[in-house]
């Protein structure tokens, strides 16, 4: 999360609340950013011209928009380039401290969405063995996930062969299949079909509401606004949160 020279200003975008009705946070956030020192915090959020936490609340579905290929950048390197300056915990588990544990926290989709050019069945198969599950429970997985991202006419074809559209929902298949706790995907929605947006689209927001948190990033507003209603602010890999709703 370093800021280079080249950076920009992009959006995200929040789905929901997450604080109790009295305010109170009763469980760590799915996602924390903020900086080592814990310089920079205001008291309360909104306020500008400061830089904030990233607080991402649990079942929540958050978009990172930008032109170029900022927003990607930031979720590639949220995990990895924290620093010295940035702390980043995801349910609490602290990217430096315990980066094993973290991971098992999170499903990725990187930049660029890299997959083994091998069946759909098999890529879904490897990305549950990768994170240490059971053939047998790896393989039950792989079968209801193809089912619920509309893959199972193509579960035998290489994934060189897919669309665009059959290419990202085997990616965010991969990405979900040890059931993790947060997904940070880089424009899993972005020159799809409008087929495989709708699949995507009721897949991650059953996710959301179910079992954990999304974070993904998108060149679209209009698709960031079709999955989320709240709008935040970064710049120059500095997070500010504005709570801004955005027009729908």
């Amino acid at each position: 999360m370093h800021p280079g020279p080249d950076s920009r200003r992009f959006a995200v975008h929040d789905h929901r609340p997450g604080a109790a009705p009295d305010g109170a946070r009763l469980e760590p956030m799915a996602l924390e950013v903020r900086r080592a020192d814990g310089a920079g915090t205001a008291p309360h959020e909104g306020a500008p011209g400061h830089e904030r936490l990233l607080r991402v609340e649990r079942h929540a579905c958050l978009a990172v928009v930008s032109d170029d290929d900022s927003a990607d950048r930031f979720l590639d390197r949220l995990l990895d380039d924290g620093g010295a300056d940035r702390r980043v915990t995801v349910h609490g588990v602290d990217a430096r401290t315990d980066p094993d544990a973290l991971r098992r926290l999170v499903g990725v989709v990187p930049a660029g969405m890299p997959l083994p050019e091998v069946p759909v069945h098999d890529a879904l198969m490897a990305a549950g063995l990768r994170q240490g599950l059971p053939p047998e429970t790896a393989a039950g997985r792989a079968t209801d996930l193809a089912e619920a991202l509309g893959l199972r006419a193509v579960e035998h074809t290489s994934v060189a062969r897919l669309t665009p559209g059959q290419r990202s929902r085997t990616a965010v298949g991969c990405a979900l299949l040890h059931v993790p706790k947060l997904l940070l995907l880089c424009r899993p929605l972005d020159d799809v079909d409008e087929v495989s947006e709708t699949i995507l689209h009721r897949v991650l927001s059953r996710y959301a509401a179910s079992t954990g948190t999304v974070v993904f990033s998108s060149s679209s507003r209009e698709v960031a606004r079709r999955m989320t209603d709240r709008l935040f602010m970064v710049c120059d890999g500095q997070v500010r949160c504005g709570c801004l709703p955005t027009a729908r």
